[in-house]
């Protein structure tokens, strides 16, 4: 997934409430992008699965949530350490953890979403 689209989900989500669609008019606004940048996002990310729509609104689908969830973890997981341990300031910290993640294979990146499971699991993090 682009960083592109992922800041789109991530848009969706924090302007909707669950099982709530969002206007992508908001969409626009809150990325400050143009509406044919929402409509060819939203679109390519229909073509995924990861939202339904109709003419205005957008809502994220089961498999939208789930995918989210995953590269939130790793971004949050990827942030916290470029914080803690290389003093990069918090806003910075949070888009370089989001590109890095958006750059990962999907091998990569379910094994880190099982390292990070285990260290929950023994309680490290």
């Amino acid at each position: 997934m682009s960083s592109s689209e992922l800041r789109y989900l991530i848009a969706t989500q924090e302007l909707g409430t669950i099982n709530s669609s969002v206007k992508q008019m908001a969409i626009a606004s809150k990325l400050k992008v143009s509406k044919v940048s929402v409509y060819n996002a939203i679109e390519r990310l229909k073509e995924k699965g990861y939202v339904i729509k109709d003419e205005r609104n957008v809502m994220l689908t089961p498999l939208g949530i789930k995918i989210l969830n995953e590269y939130e973890t790793i971004i949050k997981f990827i942030e916290g350490h470029f914080v803690v341990h290389c003093s990069i300031p918090k806003d910075i910290a949070h888009n370089d953890a989001l590109e890095a993640t958006c750059s990962l294979s999907d091998l990569t990146r379910e094994n880190i979403l099982k390292f990070i499971g285990g260290m929950n699991n023994e309680g490290r993090i």
